[in-house]
Formats: structure tokens, sequence, C-alpha cells
């Protein structure tokens, strides 16, 4: 098993921040926004030192939970900071952005830290196409058109015009190219489409907060796509997000999820909430239809001391297939820097030298 650490630029927000969302862009404070930002390579400097595979980053905007944009600024950031440790941009949301920058900078990042980066593609939340004023029906063939788009730009030798539903570019020839066709690439999401997706291009797939049992429904899936395409993914190719609750005891572990349990979530204002109701609906996780989770408190997949967490990471394998846990622990964003420090020095101390060979 390998392990991630998602990083999200923890911004130490102060007890009179406004809980909604968007949160007031005058309630930032410059020196602590900084702070937060340059803490993030002492973060994963700890982490490398501790033996984690991975650390992750994503994109998100208009809120301090979060404090990453512009995932391709932190990971060219952190390159240059850390040594050996390999940067997951679980990211970008493909469906708000220029497909061929896209391609352009992921090659560049992949120049500049050969062998080390990482690539995510997916569709978001209903929240972030409003911030960006894209029709939530668009999302997902927004989505597959720029995946493929993006794809395309790595892969294709010579230039090449593309007159598609949602992109148009007379001309395409990126420079730099990745260093390999096609490198380590998953798309990100629990869709059929995104699963299929996945399979047909010989890609990994990345799974988010759901339940275990939810989230073996899309990778068993995805496998039996896989196999349709004429292959087997392997333990590497499917990833696991999660929030992990980590105590020297069980009982403490517990007592930390019942005080985050109390924890106010960031509601969306009221005039966006009727918006995201008229626009989302429903999801499909899983094949379950479900609510999107906007601005509340994500669930927690791992609680424990460390023998119970090494039995919860090894269900994890058996159901889900997952060969890479891409770990917060603490709900990303709300929980105190201390208290996410401790858990990780913990993490690598009692539970990571015994949950390789899963």
């Amino acid at each position: 098993m390998k392990v991630s650490y998602f990083e999200t630029g923890r911004y130490n927000a102060p007890p009179d921040l406004p809980r909604e969302w968007p949160v007031p862009s005058s309630a930032y404070d410059p020196e602590t926004g900084t702070a937060a930002l340059r803490g993030m390579a002492e973060r994963v400097r700890f982490v490398e030192k501790l033996g984690f595979d991975w650390v992750s980053l994503s994109e998100h905007h208009y809120s301090p939970r979060i404090l990453t944009p512009s995932p391709v600024v932190s990971a060219a950031w952190l390159a240059a900071r850390v040594d050996t440790i390999k940067i997951a941009l679980l990211a970008p949301i493909v469906p708000i952005s220029n497909s061929i920058r896209v391609a352009e900078e992921m090659a560049m990042l992949d120049a500049l830290a050969p062998g080390r980066i990482i690539f995510g593609m997916l569709r978001g939340t209903t929240n972030e196409y409003l911030s960006y004023d894209l029709n939530p029906k668009e999302a997902r063939p927004r989505t597959d058109e720029g995946m493929e788009l993006i794809l395309k730009a790595w892969t294709e030798p010579q230039p090449f015009g593309w007159q598609g539903r949602h992109f148009q570019y007379r001309t395409v020839s990126i420079w730099p190219r990745p260093r390999q066709p096609l490198p380590p690439t998953y798309v990100l999401g629990t869709s059929a489409e995104g699963g299929a997706f996945a399979a047909r291009h010989h890609l990994g797939l990345g799974l988010s907060y759901g339940p275990f049992d939810a989230m073996g429904r899309a990778s068993a899936y995805y496998r039996q796509q896989c196999a349709r395409y004429g292959w087997a993914p392997g333990p590497d190719d499917i990833i696991y997000r999660a929030n992990m609750i980590l105590g020297e005891t069980d009982a403490a572990a517990e007592d930390a999820l019942n005080r985050r349990d109390k924890q106010a979530p960031f509601p969306v204002r009221p005039g966006l909430r009727d918006a995201l109701v008229e626009a989302d609906t429903s999801r499909n996780i899983a094949g379950q239809r479900q609510r999107a989770n906007v601005g509340g408190v994500l669930p927690i997949s791992f609680c424990g001391g460390p023998d119970r967490v090494i039995e919860q990471i090894r269900r994890a394998r058996e159901e889900m297939g997952v060969g890479v846990l891409d770990l917060s622990l603490s709900d990303p964003g709300t929980g105190s820097l201390d208290t996410t420090m401790s858990g990780l020095e913990l993490f690598g101390r009692k539970v990571l030298p015994h949950i390789r060979d899963i």
C-alpha cells in the first residue's frame, strides 16, 4: 500500500471568520495566507521524512478550507523544495479549464520534476461550476471532451486541429511535451462515465470520501470496463482520498471524532443554495443518487488507534482494490495544524510500517 498526504494550504482561520460559502474575500488576511501557503513546504518535507510516497494537491475556489485555487503553482513551489516525494495534482477541474493550457502546464511540470509528477483530471462539484459561470448541465460533456483533448495534446506527434462541441482550436502542438507519451494519469470520480473513460484510455481511477461498499462498486465497474478494453489495472491504478482520525488509542480517536462532529459546516449563501439545488438535484455516486456535499463536513473513513486503523485499511484494500491512500489527518481546512502534525507523526511511526504489504 502506498500513502499520499493531502495538502490543502491550511489557512489558520480566526474564530470570527464568516462561516459561509463563498467566504467574503474581505476576511482574508495576507500574512495568514502567506504563512499558510509557505507552510506547505514544511509539511511536505515532514511527511517525506516519514516515508510518505506522494503529496496530493487539489483545485478549489472562494474558500479558506482548501487554499489552492491553482494546484500547478502549488506543485511548482513544492517541487523545488522537496527531494524524492511524488507530487500528485489531483486536479484540474477540467470543464472550467482551458484544456490546451492544462496540457502545456502539466507537461512543463513533468519537465521540471521528471518522474515526480502525477496527474488527475476531474469534473468537480456544482459550486465550482458556478464560481466560473459554467452551466452545470454542460459539465459532463465538457469534461469528457476536455480530457480527450488533453490526452491528444500530450500524445499526438504532429500539429492537429480540434473542432469539438465545447473546444475549438485551429492548430495544437504543445511544447514542452511530457517525458513519456502518457504520464501517470488518473480520472477522478465515481460516475460510470468517468470509470469507462479511464478504462478506455488505460488510465487510473481516483475515488474519494464515500463508504467502502459504494466505492467498491465504482472500482468494480472500472475493472470490468478495463477487462472490456483488454487490460487489468494494478493496485496503484486506484486511489482513495479519505479523512482519517488517528489517536494513540481507539478511545482518543473517538473523542476527537465526537468533537469534530460538532463543528459547523460552511453553509452556502441562500441565493446560491437555491441555484445549486436547481442545477444539481442529484449526483451519481457509484450507482447511488445523492445530493452533492457543498460546504458540508466531509465524512471520516478511518478512525481509531493504530491497530484498528490498520485493519480498516486492510478492509479498504479488500473492498475497493485500492493501492494508494490519499489521506487528510483531519477534515480538510478545519482541524488544527498541531493536531494534523501529531496525527501524521503517529501514522508514520505506528501505521505506515505495517501497511506496506497490504
